[in-house]
């Protein structure tokens, strides 16, 4: 008989109390514990402190590698109610080690937030953003064919005045403009239509109408592009004394790193292309909320597709990453102009895929120095390239040019 590196009741105690005692599996988070009928001092608990790993050979994502302590710790314990807890020890492809730990990291992520925050909500509560003026917070209600129901609570940017004028003027919204996104379900979709409004008893509840999930491209079809240093962003040469190139998956941190790097009113060719990281980050530094708008507009730029007018098509800046799991800042402010990142995606061709890379943050004399140059030259406003392009203060600094 295989020896068992089994939790402790301490180790078990502490993973159940960091998830809040509620499931862990992503979309789940179902209260585990509560009042027993059989006596007033008994409760019921469903919940289960399950291995990542497990905790004998042969068992689903065994990992020789891993000491008898690390397996029997709380970094390899995940808390699960029993149906999820079954799940996962039935299918390790679909639920592979890393997947898991993701989903734990998020979960307890959010149960920090709801504590910090004060919030008596339920933890699937997270952001939602309708086009690009209004951010609240809130969650998606409702599923069906073609649309997607959100109740609205907080509102971070924009208030309910800018819900109407959204819906009243939505046909005068350029494509890009017309989109609702999730930052807890880390999707978002294209409207067709005007959203509709109305008061429910829990609230102010957003009916969209919802175009299907824009297509994604497999990461080894990303194309190849120059290879740009991970440090310095510089172009480099080969050990064949040629400029490196990279392509397919070699190619995705790159593509990632150039598009969360490129700010809004950044490129000379398309200014509405790119993130809006600058703008949150001056907003928003030191708040709690931060991360999760970051977040949310990884999203957009997972989900929502841009015009490439170059090339006559529509699609995602991210191409293939077909989810955002998680998105996370390692410093409190950017180093010579470089911020330390955290991704954790659904990619496809790939599955989960996680990151650690630094980002290029501009200073706000840099922004400034945009603005005034853009203002001073209007013909730099034309839209008549769009891509994912990197610029460091004015100069054009990596040309992903994708190619076939």
């Amino acid at each position: 008989m295989n020896h068992r590196d089994d939790f402790s009741e301490k180790t078990k105690r502490a993973v159940a109390a960091r998830a809040g005692w509620q499931c862990s599996f992503e979309e789940c988070s179902k209260l585990t514990v509560g009042p027993s009928e059989e006596a007033p001092s008994t409760i019921t608990n469903i919940g289960e402190a399950a291995h990542i790993c497990a905790a004998s050979e042969g068992g689903r994502r065994y990992d020789g590698a891993m000491t008898t302590e690390e397996r029997a710790g709380i970094d390899n314990a995940m808390w699960v109610c029993s149906d999820h807890a079954k799940l996962i020890d039935r299918d390790a492809v679909t639920y592979p080690a890393d997947r898991l730990r993701a989903m734990k990291r998020a979960h307890e992520e959010r149960c920090a937030r709801a504590v910090r925050l004060g919030s008596s909500r339920s933890l699937n509560t997270g952001l939602l953003a309708i086009g690009p003026d209004i951010v609240c917070t809130g969650d998606l209600i409702g599923v069906a064919a073609g649309t997607w129901t959100l109740r609205l609570e907080r509102f971070l940017i924009g208030d309910m005045r800018a819900v109407i004028d959204f819906i009243d003027g939505f046909v005068r919204q350029p494509p890009e403009a017309r989109y609702v996104l999730s930052e807890e379900l880390g999707d978002g979709r294209v409207l067709v239509a005007p959203p509709s409004l109305a008061n429910g008893p829990e609230g102010a509840i957003l009916r969209c109408e919802v175009a299907l999930s824009a297509e994604r491209i497999d990461a080894q079809n990303l194309g190849s592009a120059l290879a740009s240093h991970p440090d310095t962003d510089d172009l480099y040469l080969d050990e064949k004394g040629s400029i490196a190139r990279v392509c397919g998956l070699d190619f995705l941190p790159q593509m990632i790193r150039s598009i969360l790097s490129m700010q809004q009113n950044e490129s000379v060719f398309s200014p509405t292309f790119g993130m809006r990281f600058f703008e949150y980050f001056e907003a928003f530094r030191g708040s709690p909320w931060l991360d999760l708008l970051l977040k949310l507009d990884v999203v957009r730029q997972a989900s929502i597709p841009h015009r490439d007018t170059l090339a006559g098509t529509r699609h995602t800046p991210l191409r293939c990453v077909k989810r955002v799991r998680g998105f996370e800042l390692l410093a409190t402010e950017p180093l010579a102009n470089k911020l330390p990142v955290r991704v954790e995606f659904e990619v496809q061709g790939v599955g989960a895929w996680r990151n650690e890379f630094s980002i290029y943050m501009p200073s706000a004399a840099q922004m400034a120095e945009r603005g005034k140059m853009i203002a001073e030259a209007p013909w730099l406003s034309n839209e008549r390239v769009v891509g994912p392009c990197e610029v460091k203060g004015v100069e054009d600094r990596s040309a992903n040019i994708f190619k076939p």
